[in-house]
Parts: C-alpha cells; structure tokens; sequence
C-alpha cells in the first residue's frame, strides 16, 4: 500500500544541487492520487453507515466478518492518507507553491472518524445464539378446532426498498434492478423513488454499461430535482459521460453541480475532476 501511495506524489528533480518544481504530470498524478482516495472514502463512509444502521444479530451470517472487513479497509485507508500527508508536508517545505496539505488533513480527520464509528458498532453487544448442542423443542400439534391464523401484512414500501438494495449489496445487478424497477411501479412518487432510480443507475455503472447509467441518474435529476440524491446523481452521470469518451458533456454536468450545489461533498470532488479534464 504504501509504495503505491508514495509512487503518485510529484518528485523533487535534483540539478545542480537546486531543487526543481514538480513536473504538470507529477501534479496531476496527485490529484488523481487525492481525487481516489476522497471517493474511496465517500464509499466506505457510506458501509460504516450501513454497518451501524443494521442489526447486531448473530444470526446474520456475514455481519462479523464484515465488520472486520471494514476495519481492515479503515486501516489502509488511514495508512495510506498519513504517508500521503507525510509526502504532501515535506514538499511543502520546499520552495515551491503550497500543494494539497489541507486536503490530506481533512482526508485524515474523516478517516478518524469512521474508525471511531466503526468502533461503536464492533463494541453493540450481539443478540445470544442458542446453546450449542441444545435442540429446540419440537412444537405442539396444533388442534383441529384451532382457526387459520391471519394473512400475513402486505410488505411495505420500504420493506420492498430494503430487498431491492440489499441484492444490490450482494452484487446481484440484474436482480436488484427487477427489485427496484418493481418498487419504481408500486411506489412513483416516495421519498425512495429516487434512490431508486440512483441505485438503478450505480448497477449499471458497476456493470460499465455507461450509457444505461446516465439514463437512470437522468431520472433522478428530471424527475427529483429537489431530492438528496441529485448531487450524487450528476457527479456519476458525468464520471458516466467520461468513461464513454465524451469529456464535453461531463464537464457541463460538472460545472451544473458546482453552480447548483456548490457545498456538497461531491462539489468537492467536481472540482477535482474538472482539473483532471484539463478546466
């Protein structure tokens, strides 16, 4: 991990004994570096979350394992920002322009903070699993005189939401999509609806079929222009537009999300991208 991290930041080139300013290739190699790990964060921010939201049941069979997977994951990421700093810190002692100091630290301040949130859902006490060896008690015959019991209660909107993402979750793409396009059917007009057609939109683009992303992060923007998820929704359509070739296009979504939401947390990385894209 560490090489890769120290193998991005800009070199002092040596000549004569007098330090030289890192090259515009080694500058932009760093932002790519920087602009990496904020959305690598933006994701496992975005597990801890989920991880904290779920229940601590010893019946879930991948909750322990994890959670120690998102430890591990803090662990890197947190390795990787502090060499990054360390790097980012002594060229800055240099006599060259001020870099990216700011940045790192702030990276590393987030960093802390999931770990500390990580931390408090490590420590919530599991529900007890039953005694090894104890077999439960096979159950009464029931009476013939007893009545049916009743239906059981339709699922909820937010029943059917949880399936949907929860298959996402499980990297069944195909399926998920089925799940969410059906919630789409029952429920057009929910506080969910548009995190539905933004999930929608995150399956194709994890499947890089780019093209049928856009259409669905469209959806969120035209039809749910005043819902959360609208910021995120033109950051991946333009990162979408740009996978296929076509910077044009992701440069004015870009800039659409920096003059519409100009302090949220994917603004922050718009402008990175857009220095990437050469604005």
């Amino acid at each position: 991990m560490g090489r890769t991290a120290a193998a991005v930041l800009p070199a002092l080139i040596l000549a004569g004994g007098c330090a030289q300013l890192p090259t515009r290739a080694d500058q932009v190699r760093q932002e790519q570096r920087i602009a990496s790990l904020e959305e690598r964060l933006l994701r496992l921010e975005r597990a801890v979350d989920e991880a904290r939201a779920a229940p601590a049941q010893s019946s879930v069979p991948d909750y322990g394992p994890r959670l120690a997977q998102l430890g591990q994951q803090v662990e890197a990421l947190d390795e990787q920002v502090r060499q990054l700093l360390g790097r980012v810190d002594a060229l800055e002692r240099r006599p060259q322009p001020k870099g990216d100091t700011s940045r790192v630290e702030a990276l590393e301040r987030r960093v802390q903070e999931i770990a500390t949130r990580l931390a408090a859902v490590e420590a919530r006490p599991a529900a007890p699993a039953p005694p090894a060896g104890k077999q439960a008690e096979p159950p009464s015959p029931r009476p013939a005189a007893t009545p049916a019991p009743p239906a059981a209660p339709k699922a909820t909107a937010q029943d059917l939401y949880d399936r949907a993402y929860a298959l996402y979750k499980q990297g069944k793409h195909a399926e998920a999509r089925e799940a969410f396009q059906r919630f789409i059917s029952l429920y057009p007009k929910t506080d969910l609806t548009d995190n539905a057609y933004f999930w929608i939109g995150e399956s194709y683009y994890d499947q890089r079929q780019y093209e049928k992303a856009i259409l669905a992060y469209d959806k969120v923007v035209q039809e749910f222009p005043r819902g959360d998820k609208v910021p995120s929704a033109l950051l991946k359509q333009a990162f979408a537009f740009d996978a296929i070739g076509d910077p044009v296009d992701a440069r004015i979504l870009l800039k659409k999300l920096l003059r519409e939401h100009p302090s949220s947390e994917q603004a922050a990385i718009a402008r990175r991208k857009l220095e990437m894209l050469g604005e």
